[in-house]
C-alpha cells in the first residue's frame, strides 16, 4: 500500500457519491457544499491523506485513520492466507506501507484534458513556432532562418501564425515565401490549424494549380487575377499536408514521449485524443515500449470509420490506459480563419463580402456519417464553432434520437454524442444541448485567446458566447480542454480563463461578459467529472473517494481558499450578476485567479504510482 500524507485533500466528490471519504465534509456545518453536488473538502478542517492500493483509492480521511485502515486490511489479508480462507483468527505484526509526504500542499483530482491533439502537440514542440510574430516580415524572417538550417529541398513546416494579432493584419501569401525560400516547400499552419500557408514549391509538389478545384469543404484562395495566393483553407489542406514526410515510427514515439512529460508536468492524468489513427499507432508504439503513464481515450477520424466498423472499434473498448472513444467529424471552421459558420456575415477582408464561413459538410452528409457511425456503436462528436454550424449540429443530433437508442441497447453502454467547441450558439438553442443529451465540450482558453476576434461576430444575433454557465445552468454536461496544441495544455490556465474571461496576462480591463464567470471549483470539476463522464468512466474517474481509479495531483495552490472568497462561497456556484463569484472584489478574484494560473505541480500521481515528480 502507499499514503500520501500531510496534504490538503480536496475530494471534489459528489455528495451522493458511493465511498464517501471519511471526513464526511458534505455533512459538516463547517464548509457549504456546492450546490450541483460537489464536495471540495472541508474547507477548515479537510482530509489530510490519500491509502491507494495498487491502482485503486483504498480511503481518504486523516493519516491515523488511514494506517488503522492499513493495518486491518494487511492484518486480515495476511491471515486469510496463513490460515487458508475465511474464519482464519491469527493476526501478523507488522506492516509495510510506502508514505509520501506531501509537505503540506494540496491534493486535488488528476485532470484530463477533454480535447487533445497530441501528434499535432508533440510536432509543435519540433516544428517552426510562429506564434509570437508580430508581421508578415517576421514571420517570413523566421522561416529563411529555419530553412537555412536544413538540406534544400526539406519541407520547412511550422505552425501558430496569426494574422489577427499582426501589424498588419492581412493575410500572407505566397509571393515573399517564393522569393526568400524557393529552394524548399513551405507548409505553414495558422494557429487554429485550420489555415495553411503554402508557397509555389509546395504547391507544385502536391499537384495543385490554378485551376484545382475546391474541394468539398474546403477551398484554395486566389487573388484577383485568378492565381493562388498559397493559402489552403480546411479540408483542402489535406491535398498538400498529405505530401509533408512524417516522422518514423520511433521518431514519433520519442516526440510523444517527450510531450507526454510537459502534460504530466502540468497536472494531466488523461487526455481525449483526436488525432485519429496516428494517435492511435502512436500511444500503442509508446506502451509497447512499456512508457505510456497517461490514460489515453481515443476519437478517430471521418476517413478511418471503415476500418475502425471492419476491426470492431466500439465506442468504452480498451482497457484503463487505452480506451476507444467516438468518431469526429467537422461541421464548419475556425474563427480566426474567418471560416466558422455563422448566422451572421463576417465583416468584408481583403474584398471578400457576405462571408458566412465554411459548413465543411451538409446537415443531411452529418447525418449519413453519424448515424454509420451510432449504428456501428461509435459515438460522435462533431467540432462546431459558429452559431450556425452548432445549429445544424443539434439537428443532426435530433434525428440522431432512436437510433443512439438502439445503439445504446445493442452494446449495453451509454452512447454520449458531443459538440466540439460550441463557442458561438443561438439563445434557443442553449437548451437542446440539455434537451438532446448532448454533451458540449469546451475550452476556455479559446474566450481568452479570441478577444481581439470578438469584434468579428455580429452583437445584434445576441449569440451565447463561450456560455459554460448557460449551458449548465440548462442542465447540459459541459466538457473542459485545451484543444492543444491550439491551445497550451496547462489546465490551470484554462483554470484563470474561466474564472476572469481576461487576457492570461491578467488585465481585467479586457474580461469579455464576466456575467459568465465560472468558479475554480466549477472549472476544476468540468476539467474532472466532465472528461469522465464523456468516457463513460464517471463510477471511477474524476474525484477522490474510496473504489476510485488512484489518479491525483499534489499542488501547491489551494483552488478553494483565498483572501477576499468566504468559506460558503468557496464551493458556490457563478452565476451573480457582478461576476465577483462571491469575493469581495474584483480585486480579490484576480489575485486568486492568478495564483491559479501559476500553479506549480509537485507530483503526478496515475493509477497509484508517481508519474513525474518535479
Amino acid at each position: 500500500m502507499r499514503l500520501f500524507s500531510n496534504a490538503v485533500v480536496r475530494t471534489f466528490a459528489p455528495t451522493s457519491a458511493p465511498g464517501t471519504p471519511i471526513d464526511e465534509a458534505a455533512t459538516t456545518t463547517d464548509s457549504e457544499p456546492h450546490p450541483g453536488g460537489i464536495d471540495t473538502g472541508n474547507i477548515d478542517t479537510p482530509p489530510d491523506a490519500i491509502l491507494v492500493d495498487g491502482e485503486t483509492i483504498v480511503a481518504v480521511g486523516t493519516r491515523a485513520e488511514l494506517l488503522d485502515i492499513a493495518a486491518a486490511e494487511s492484518s486480515t489479508t495476511a491471515a486469510l492466507a496463513s490460515a487458508g480462507g475465511v474464519g482464519a483468527t491469527a493476526v501478523i505484526p507488522g506492516l509495510e506501507i510506502d508514505e509520501i509526504d506531501c509537505g503540506g500542499q494540496v491534493i486535488l483530482p488528476g485532470f484530463v484534458d477533454g480535447h487533445m491533439h497530441s501528434i499535432a502537440y508533440a510536432d509543435s514542440l519540433t516544428d517552426l513556432d510562429l506564434s509570437q510574430t508580430r508581421s508578415l516580415a517576421e514571420a517570413v524572417a523566421a522561416i529563411r532562418e529555419r530553412a537555412d538550417g536544413l538540406p534544400v529541398g526539406t519541407w520547412v513546416v511550422g505552425s501558430g501564425w496569426d494574422l489577427n494579432k499582426w501589424e498588419d493584419p492581412s493575410y500572407p501569401d505566397r509571393k515573399l515565401l517564393d522569393a526568400e525560400v524557393p529552394d524548399h516547400p513551405v507548409a505553414m499552419w495558422s494557429l487554429d490549424l485550420h489555415t495553411l500557408w503554402t508557397n509555389a514549391h509546395a504547391l507544385e509538389i502536391a499537384g495543385i494549380d490554378a485551376q484545382t478545384p475546391d474541394p468539398s469543404g474546403g477551398s484554395f484562395v486566389h487573388d484577383e487575377s485568378g492565381q493562388l495566393t498559397g493559402l489552403v483553407r480546411e479540408d483542402a489542406t489535406d491535398l498538400v499536408a498529405r505530401f509533408i514526410p512524417e516522422p518514423s515510427r520511433e521518431e514519433q514515439v520519442e516526440r510523444l514521449a517527450t510531450t507526454q512529460e510537459l502534460f504530466l508536468s502540468q497536472g494531466l492524468t488523461g487526455i481525449h485524443d483526436f488525432d485519429g489513427i496516428a494517435s492511435t499507432l502512436g500511444w500503442n508504439d509508446l506502451r509497447e515500449a512499456d512508457r505510456q503513464d497517461l490514460r489515453v481515450t481515443l476519437y478517430l477520424r471521418g476517413p478511418e470509420v471503415p476500418w475502425a466498423i471492419e476491426t470492431g472499434w466500439h465506442t468504452g473498448d480498451g482497457d484503463d490506459w487505452l480506451q476507444c472513444g467516438g468518431l469526429k467529424l467537422f461541421s464548419d471552421g475556425a474563427l480566426g480563419s474567418h471560416t466558422s459558420h455563422m448566422s451572421s456575415a463576417f465583416p468584408d477582408t481583403d474584398g471578400e463580402t457576405e462571408n458566412f464561413g465554411i459548413a465543411q459538410m451538409t446537415e443531411d452528409e452529418l447525418f449519413e456519417q453519424a448515424r454509420l457511425a451510432t449504428e456501428a456503436g461509435i459515438s460522435v462528436a462533431i467540432h462546431a464553432i459558429g452559431d450556425q454550424a452548432n445549429h445544424h449540429v443539434l439537428a443532426v443530433f435530433e434525428r440522431l434520437c432512436d437510433i443512439t437508442s438502439a445503439a445504446e441497447e445493442r452494446f449495453e453502454r451509454p452512447m454520449r454524442h458531443r459538440v466540439e467547441h460550441a463557442q458561438f450558439i443561438q439563445p434557443a438553442d442553449v437548451a437542446r444541448f440539455a434537451e438532446l443529451g448532448v454533451l458540449a465540450s469546451m475550452q476556455p482558453r479559446h474566450c481568452i485567446s479570441d478577444l481581439h476576434l470578438l469584434h468579428l461576430i455580429d452583437e445584434s444575433a445576441q449569440l451565447a458566447a463561450y456560455a459554460w454557465p448557460d449551458l449548465l445552468d440548462a442542465g447540459a454536461h459541459v466538457v473542459f480542454g485545451s484543444d492543444g496544441p491550439v491551445e497550451p495544455a496547462n489546465p490551470f490556465a484554462a483554470i484563470y480563463a474561466a474564472m476572469t474571461r481576461a487576457d492570461i496576462s491578467g488585465d481585467a480591463s479586457t474580461a469579455f461578459q464576466p456575467r459568465r464567470r465560472l468558479t475554480a471549483v466549477e472549472a476544476i470539476r468540468l476539467h474532472t467529472q466532465g472528461p469522465a463522464f464523456a468516457a463513460g468512466l464517471e463510477d471511477r474517474r474524476g474525484y477522490l473517494a474510496s473504489g476510485m481509479d488512484a489518479d491525483f495531483i499534489v499542488v501547491d495552490t489551494d483552488p478553494c481558499v483565498a483572501d477576499g472568497l468566504s468559506a460558503e462561497a468557496a464551493g458556490r456556484d457563478a452565476g451573480e450578476s457582478d461576476g465577483l463569484l462571491g469575493y469581495d472584489s474584483e480585486e480579490a478574484l484576480f489575485a486568486h485567479a492568478e495564483a491559479i494560473r501559476d500553479t506549480r505541480v509537485a507530483l503526478t500521481v496515475v493509477g497509484g504510482e508517481i508519474k513525474y515528480r518535479a
